[in-house]
């Protein structure tokens, strides 16, 4: 049994997250905006606003949050194993200015920070993460609810991954496949009703 702090605990991830370790016979401290030092045996560090919305509305803002809430959660304790959730997008930088960019950019360069740390560390960056409990904004969810548009470009690859897969294989600190995907079919399988939030990924 290992001692574990989570930062974004009461995000959708931190908090399925949070119940997979308990299940599991951890000890889980949820550390709270200020994160004091704390001793634990690792580290998950998955607060970060995420919601489509608010990256849009806040672009410089995101990278702000990003690099001081990473640095800050490092400070936990130095000698802690660190669990970063980047995102799927830092591994594919564009040179496109959408507000998508900035978060992603941020996401790379503490990936960058955390190799010349001299921590033991583990990166996950992971793609869209769907289930039960998702923001509202999400493209996914909003194909379930009947609101979003069709895609202009149906073709465009997507990446996804099931809640309950993604905290499964972070909780075992093992690689998280994402499911490639177009916008196309993710408008059609899961606002037809073909797939839904609650339905477990394939090799959950």
């Amino acid at each position: 049994m290992a001692k574990i702090a989570v930062t974004g605990s009461h995000g959708f991830i931190g908090n399925n997250l949070v119940r997979k370790l308990l299940d599991k016979g951890h000890q889980v401290i949820k550390m709270a905006r200020h994160m004091p030092p704390e001793e634990c045996d690792m580290i998950y560090h998955l607060a970060c606003p995420s919601s489509t919305q608010y990256i849009n509305e806040h672009p410089n803002e995101i990278v702000d949050i990003i690099i001081d809430g990473t640095r800050k959660a490092l400070d936990i304790n130095p000698t802690a194993k660190f669990v970063f959730a980047s995102s799927y997008g830092a591994g594919d930088l564009t040179l496109d200015k959408s507000p998508q960019l900035n978060y992603n950019s941020a996401k790379f360069l503490m990936e960058q920070y955390l190799e010349h740390s001299g921590r033991d560390f583990e990166i996950y960056r992971l793609p869209s993460v769907y289930g039960e409990g998702m923001s509202n904004d999400g493209f996914v969810k909003r194909c379930v609810d009947g609101t979003a548009y069709k895609p202009e470009e149906p073709n465009k690859k997507h990446y996804i991954a099931h809640i309950d897969y993604v905290v499964e294989q972070m909780a075992k600190l093992e690689h998280v496949e994402a499911e490639e995907i177009t916008l196309g079919e993710i408008y059609e399988e899961f606002g037809s009703g073909r797939r839904r939030l609650y339905r477990s990924a394939p090799d959950a």
